[in-house]
């Protein structure tokens, strides 16, 4: 029903974001919700998938189109739902993704939070083939401010996404090495040491 919405973000939390548009308030869910700062100045643009099921509707945000294509073909594998495939793509280099689907590397897609053997595999019978990077929009990064809670909120995202406490543990001395990240930095960067683990 939706493709985007462009409005102001007046709420961030580690797993969605509110953004008012026209004097209503939506709540998306988004894999990287540090990539937004709240702002009644400056307007952004949110693309949308509107998720039905037993228990209400869900609205998605991805960051472009590009991330868009991507969660919609990753929900058309069987057992992939909407918070699973938000957290696949939360990790801003897809590239690494798309490769793992083409070269049949169940050992990296097994990296994801809830994403065994099986899911692996039916990710890439379904996909491989199909994934493609065209980078439609410009990245649009948003800085925010520095300070200690920037790490902490990094850490609830990830948690959040779904990765187990005892990998984020694992991670965080690396993280707390740089102290002068902002907070999406730093979940850029946690995302990426996960993978690597």
């Amino acid at each position: 029903m939706y493709e985007y919405l462009i409005g102001y973000v007046t709420e961030v939390t580690p797993e969605f974001v509110v953004l008012e548009v026209q004097g209503v308030g939506y709540k998306l869910f988004v894999g990287n919700p540090y990539r937004y700062e709240v702002s009644h100045e400056k307007q952004v643009k949110i693309y949308v998938h509107e998720a039905v099921s037993d228990t209400g509707i869900s609205l998605y945000g991805l960051f472009d189109a590009e991330d868009k294509e991507l969660f919609e073909k990753l929900l058309l594998v069987k057992g992939i739902g909407p918070k699973s495939a938000l957290a696949i793509l939360a990790n801003e280099d897809h590239s690494g993704l798309v490769a793992a689907i083409n070269n049949d590397d169940v050992a990296y897609l097994k990296k994801f939070p809830k994403i065994g053997p099986k899911a692996a595999q039916q990710i890439i019978l379904d996909l491989k083939g199909k994934m493609t990077l065209n980078s439609v929009d410009p990245v649009q990064t948003v800085a925010k401010p520095i300070g200690n809670h920037q790490l902490a909120d990094a850490l609830d995202a990830l948690t959040a996404l779904g990765y187990a406490t005892r990998d984020i543990a694992k991670i965080k001395p690396d993280l707390e090495a740089d102290p002068a990240m902002t907070t999406d930095q730093y979940l850029s960067s946690g995302l990426k040491l996960l993978m690597k683990k």
